[in-house]
């Protein structure tokens, strides 16, 4: 009998939990970033061709991250320390293709001096 009642009240609250109407208002650039961040589920490793400029290679983990710091000062672009034996590299920027790394790397040149422009498989830039 318990079961009964049971069943009959959650059917009762179900049919009335089901007649309203729900607004959902979502901000602009929702859907890329919910398509990348599916993207990068279904493909973890999911990477591109593309170009980053490395500002620092050395041994000092210290100045690899002073490095890293001063250029995040500057800029709001993309930078990461990697440690890739016997080195620490300051990789900085994203890019697609080499002629937009240029003009990050002509500005950046004269506050790195060993600054390079480097090929490599980056993972997809952030979205804006």
């Amino acid at each position: 009998m318990k079961g009964i009642f049971l069943i009959l009240s959650l059917m009762v609250f179900c049919e009335l939990k089901s007649q309203g109407v729900i607004n959902v208002i979502k901000p602009v650039g929702l859907d890329g970033l919910i398509w990348s961040r599916t993207a990068a589920r279904k493909h973890p490793d999911a990477k591109m061709d593309g170009y980053h400029i490395l500002i620092f290679r050395g041994d000092n983990r210290n100045k690899a991250e002073s490095q890293k710091a001063m250029y995040d000062a500057m800029y709001r672009q993309y930078s990461e320390v990697v440690w890739e034996e016997p080195n620490f590299k300051v990789y900085v920027g994203l890019f697609k293709n080499r002629m937009e790394c240029m003009g990050l790397f002509n500005e950046l040149k004269d506050q790195f001096q060993t600054a390079i422009i480097v090929r490599d498989k980056i993972m997809y830039p952030p979205l804006n």
